[in-house]
């Protein structure tokens, strides 16, 4: 077992009162290695000790840290993207308050949240619902079968469709199981995920 195995293992009572929480940052030359790994970790401690897992959110910091650059929309994917591919509950965007310093830092914020932030997150929101509701009748989020195929993604295309949903398989909801969370699970109550 890796260090940070080990360290999750010793920290189980403190994860055991929170949803599953990895930050996840953008090392240069790894990327979705790197958040794929993180996450996959949030995954099994999530599921450790309990009859259905925690919920699992990445929290990703808005700008680079060392240059304070917005992130960029390979960034997004990188994250936000690889994230939901794996199957997050969701992702807690974060900062600080060097964005409202200024009107000028404002207005750059705005710009961001209006040109590829919200974009982005609005496309992937839609994809990641309709893979839910397609796959696994509402009962369920969607998440890579192979957690390494990294060239599967929840996006909406270009064009408005919604794409294929063959490399993803579901995580059903508490109470709910089965390959498409159509079973009620016995001693479960149904409860929808938001």
């Amino acid at each position: 077992m890796g260090s940070s195995c080990q360290s999750n293992a010793r920290n189980f009572p403190v994860w055991s009162l929170l949803s599953a929480g990895p930050g996840i940052r953008l090392p240069p030359a790894y990327h979705q290695a790197f958040v794929q790994h993180r996450l996959e970790e949030a995954f099994r401690v999530a599921l450790t000790g309990y009859p259905h897992p925690l919920p699992v959110l990445a929290y990703v910091r808005l700008t680079h840290q060392r240059s304070r650059r917005f992130l960029s929309q390979d960034d997004l994917v990188q994250t936000i993207g690889v994230s939901a591919a794996l199957g997050a509950a969701g992702v807690v965007l974060w900062g600080d308050l060097s964005f409202s310093s200024s009107e000028e830092k404002c207005w750059h914020l705005h710009d961001y949240l209006v040109g590829t932030l919200g974009p982005y997150v609005i496309n992937v929101t839609r994809a990641t619902m309709a893979c839910s509701h397609q796959q696994c009748h509402g009962h369920g989020r969607c998440a890579r079968q192979d957690p390494g195929q990294r060239e599967a993604f929840l996006h909406v295309q270009p064009d408005g469709s919604l794409g294929s949903w063959e490399s993803f398989s579901c995580r059903c909801y508490q109470g709910w199981a089965g390959p498409t969370c159509q079973e009620p699970r016995p001693g479960g109550r149904p409860k929808e995920a938001a």
